[in-house]
């Protein structure tokens, strides 16, 4: 005997929207799958009504193909898409500044890495959960170097990019102007080399011979 499903409807008098800061992540991955495919779709549906369609879309012309395509993806991806879900930022100083430390330095120094065997290694790191206290942590060296190229950016990829006339689209077409607005930095003098520095607080050249007075 097979078992028939029902659908119960609810109803109330005053809906309002709930504040809910907790959605499940399972629940929330399926719905940005089928959105995004749904999505994906309709745009390609439009771009082959239009006047002049993508040839690499022309696979699709047959709804047998797109459906099959689709069904495909969804069976490769049985849990749905992958969706970073993370708190939200409150202080964008902190962030900033974190940023600003680590996008032209390295990830983890030298001198943090205490031992190494060769298929062992263990370096030291503060750990922010607990007070931020040292914490000495071993690793394989091949997962310790998995770990550490995550954090390298690809090749010609901008760490930092400037805003406003510093932007490397309209840096020279403003440059001029803004030399002519702003009033020029005033002239530094040179610094002392390193011989009239001890000269001055010696009171003599340290270059020059004590016996025969040449350098």
């Amino acid at each position: 005997m097979r078992r028939q499903k029902k659908k119960v409807t609810v109803l109330v008098n005053k809906p309002n929207w709930v504040h809910w800061s907790f959605f499940p992540h399972k629940v929330l991955r399926k719905r940005y799958q089928n959105l995004l495919i749904e999505h994906l779709k309709e745009r390609i549906q439009k771009e082959l009504r239009s006047d002049a369609p993508d040839p690499d879309l022309m696979v699709f012309s047959e709804p047998s193909a797109m459906k099959g395509f689709f069904d495909d993806l969804k069976k490769e991806y049985k849990n749905g898409f992958y969706v970073h879900i993370s708190k939200e930022r409150k202080d964008l100083q902190m962030t900033v500044g974190y940023i600003g430390r680590y996008a032209r330095r390295p990830p983890l120094s030298e001198v943090r890495i205490k031992n190494y065997t060769g298929e062992w290694i263990t370096f030291e790191y503060k750990d922010y959960r607990n007070g931020g206290g040292k914490v000495l942590h071993t690793l394989k060296t091949i997962d310790f170097i998995g770990r550490l190229i995550r954090h390298i950016p690809p090749h010609y990829f901008n760490v930092i990019r400037h805003f406003g006339i510093l932007a490397s689209r309209v840096k020279k077409k403003y440059k001029g102007i803004a030399d002519c607005l702003l009033e020029p930095p005033p002239e530094v003098d040179e610094a002392p080399t390193w011989r009239e520095r001890q000269t001055a607080f010696r009171g003599s050249d340290p270059l020059l011979c004590g016996i025969c007075g040449r350098v």
